[in-house]
């Protein structure tokens, strides 16, 4: 399996430190970029087969036509999609969209625990370029996988994705976990560039996670209510990043991010999501976090990451220099 093409540069982990993000360009090389890319149409194309998959455009056609069959039978795998439909209704909240002359003809698709179903993409996330990224950037002496997503957003997609942070939604705790955002087509603003806010990451503050296409937090979740970064960007230190298949976007779990919808004519935005702790994190429950359908065991609060569900991909003995 084809690792990085090249080393992180030190500018680029004091990125990472100072901002909770950096762009490494051209990081990935076309045969790892085609894995991922197969491995999202082929776990997309078959999302009927996975419990935690999603048709998030179709969700909102049916939340706004109230058709309560349709959000039933999306509500037999990770999510209750009817509960967290009325959830939003009843909370005020709105879902969130893009306006454009296309808007609501493309989809907005996502699957979650994709390498638990897909050998490739499996081998891909344990053995390819992803953990000696997340160990460069952890400065950690060990590497566990700890999950991952994939995510379409076709042309005139008018879901956006709402700023959030991931570790509210992982039962985990600590500093040292970095998600990897690769995408496999070029994104710009129109197609729905990953937007940041620089140095988020920082403040050790938990914000209550949200319902993804809409603010409305998570039905029982706690922490801080995240402001409305959406309506009021120009308050905020917010960056993106036009991205090229090869680059890959990694940013602290605690940086708080968001994106658009794809108002583009043509061109689809895929990415895949990885995610990758090291040394000083613990599990941590939170009641309100998804269902892992897929994990096989069921660890203590506090312990540190292992097992199947979480298996070590990289140690700092076995990858020195001779």
């Amino acid at each position: 399996m084809v690792k990085m093409t090249r080393e992180i540069t030190p500018d680029e982990i004091a990125t990472y430190n100072i901002a909770g993000v950096v762009l490494l360009k051209g990081i990935l090389d076309i045969s790892a970029v085609n894995v991922v890319r197969r491995s999202i149409d082929t776990a997309l194309n078959s999302l009927e087969q996975s419990k935690s998959g999603y048709d998030l455009s179709a969700i909102t056609a049916a939340a706004e036509n109230n058709d309560t069959d349709c959000l039933k039978a999306d509500s037999e795998g990770q999510h209750d999609i009817a509960a967290i439909v009325d959830h939003i209704k009843n909370s005020g909240e709105r879902f969130l969209y893009d306006s454009s002359q296309n808007a609501g003809t493309g989809r907005f698709l996502l699957d979650t625990a994709v390498s638990s179903r897909l050998r490739e993409f499996n081998r891909f996330v344990r053995r390819g370029a992803g953990p000696e990224i997340a160990a460069a950037l952890l400065q950690s002496n060990k590497v566990n996988f700890f999950g991952d997503q994939v995510f379409l957003k076709e042309p005139g997609t008018r879901e956006r994705t709402a700023f959030h942070q991931d570790a509210s939604y992982f039962e985990i705790e600590g500093d040292q976990c970095c998600v990897l955002w690769i995408p496999t087509d070029p994104v710009s603003l129109e197609h729905g560039a990953m937007m940041y806010v620089r140095g988020s990451h920082s403040d050790g503050r938990l914000y209550q996670p949200n319902v993804f296409i809409s603010q409305t937090p998570l039905p029982g979740a706690e922490g801080e209510l995240l402001p409305d970064i959406e309506g009021h960007l120009e308050d905020y230190d917010v960056v993106h990043f036009d991205t090229e298949p090869g680059d890959v976007l990694v940013h602290h779990y605690r940086t708080v991010h968001g994106t658009g919808g794809n108002t583009s004519r043509y061109q689809v935005r895929r990415a895949a999501s990885l995610r990758y702790c090291g040394d000083d994190i613990r599990i941590k429950r939170r009641p309100w976090a998804p269902k892992q359908l897929h994990h096989s065991n069921e660890l203590k609060e506090g312990m540190p990451l292992g097992g199947t569900d979480f298996p070590v991909v990289w140690r700092a003995q076995e990858n020195a220099s001779p």
